[in-house]
């Protein structure tokens, strides 16, 4: 297909379909300032009967349209919001292959204000086009702890980037597949932001590569003290620059007075005119349907038999590297062998049905030092009381169903 729209660019975001407000309103905005320019919504769920994708005022992409290997592996690995993320590249990659000149990804929970122009022209322009979350030192008492916390997230914001068709940039983008595929965690100490610490090899790596500088550009809470918002009449100006767009990133329309989830005492009224936006994008994401969507379910949430996926299960999965091939699709159940079954099988063997530790629990049980430390024995004195610590409180702090307990308080039941 070739490339449409100005010059032959494209936009994209990624959303579950819980999200799908979100991504409703971006793509209004967005059209209402660049009607010219497709912006396509990779759904990175099922529909399932939700909503009719054929209604929507957007090019709709399901994950089956990209080229991700193992696509029932890649799912399976991941949490809802790490398979939005870790499908980024591979959206942009898609995009590119259809013949678009240049691509740039927005965040679903963004608003545009204003004409783009000059930032499509610099992603036009350059192969790798980041925007970073602070463009000069922060000010105030807290400086330094902002900082330190830009410094464990990432230079730049993940939820923008640009990318023209070249093949640096292609090169750039096929090694950001391969990490996000396996390591799109949330892991801070481990040096992993989901996707945004892998962009700071970007510089390096990319030897096109440009940086936006205008203020005005994905204002958001971590930016707010330097980027004043003001309000006049239909202008809104962000440390006296036009707005471009504004990131309500962390937001939860439910949490009243709270700005973000990210920094819990972050209120609205220390924002100042920006509390403004807040209130015009609620009601924009009430009228695009939040209130109905915000409960839809995650389609890859269950193995087919109709059991919750616990996220230690993933985890498990996705440790096993190349080896979880041998299990076919993970989430299928009925076939002798399945990884299903494996989360099931005993790590030792006992006589005792009632005192079986199966990989899943054991799994459970490597991730808890303070668990360890309560049952430092858990293949012989303390066996039985770790076991019924899995039924008492277990299950519900790690969200697994009775159906991954051989044990019943030591009664033996499967």
């Amino acid at each position: 297909m070739t490339g449409q729209g100005m010059a032959g660019v494209a936009a994209g975001t990624i959303v579950a379909k819980n999200f799908l407000s979100f991504a409703r309103v971006l793509a209004a905005s967005f059209r209402r300032h660049h009607p010219d320019i497709p912006l396509f919504v990779l759904l990175a769920d099922e529909v399932d009967g939700y909503f009719e994708p054929g209604q929507e005022e957007f090019r709709l992409l399901t994950l089956p349209d990209l080229a991700i290997p193992k696509l029932s592996s890649f799912v399976f690995r991941y949490s809802r919001q790490q398979t939005v993320v870790g499908a980024k590249p591979y959206l942009l990659s898609h995009l590119l292959d259809r013949g678009f000149a240049a691509v740039l990804f927005l965040d679903a929970d963004m608003l545009i204000l204003n004409d783009l122009s000059d930032l499509i022209e610099q992603v036009r322009g350059h192969a790798v086009t980041l925007v970073p979350h602070l463009l000069r030192p922060p000010v105030g008492e807290k400086r330094l702890a902002r900082e330190l916390n830009i410094l464990l997230s990432g230079t730049y914001n993940g939820g923008f980037a640009g990318f023209a068709n070249t093949p640096e940039s292609r090169r750039f983008l096929s090694w950001w597949q391969e990490r996000l595929y396996n390591h799109c965690d949330h892991d801070v100490a481990h040096g992993t932001h989901y996707d945004q610490r892998w962009l700071d090899f970007a510089p390096s790596f990319v030897e096109d590569f440009a940086v936006v500088r205008d203020p005005g550009c994905n204002v958001a809470y971590w930016n707010l003290a330097e980027r004043t918002v003001e309000i006049v009449s239909d202008t809104i100006l962000a440390g006296g620059r036009p707005c471009r767009w504004f990131h309500f990133s962390g937001f939860e329309p439910d949490r009243e007075g709270a700005v973000t989830r990210y920094v819990p005492g972050l209120k609205m009224s220390e924002i100042g005119q920006a509390a403004e936006l807040f209130r015009r994008y609620v009601a924009l994401l009430n009228r695009a349907g939040y209130q109905e969507s915000k409960a839809w379910p995650f389609g890859y949430s269950h193995f087919d038999n109709g059991t919750p996926i616990p996220d230690v299960a993933r985890r498990l999965y996705r440790a096993l590297g190349p080896e979880s091939d041998r299990f076919g699709d993970p989430f299928q159940t009925a076939k002798p062998g399945s990884f299903f079954d494996w989360l099931n099988e005993p790590v030792d063997e006992v006589r005792d049905s009632s005192r079986i530790v199966t990989r899943l629990w054991q799994g459970v049980y490597d991730e808890r030092p303070d668990v360890q430390r309560v049952f430092p024995h858990i293949f012989g004195s303390g066996r039985r009381r770790y076991l019924k610590w899995t039924v008492r409180y277990g299950l519900k702090e790690h969200g697994i169903s009775e159906r991954f307990v051989r044990h019943l308080g030591g009664q033996g039941r499967p």
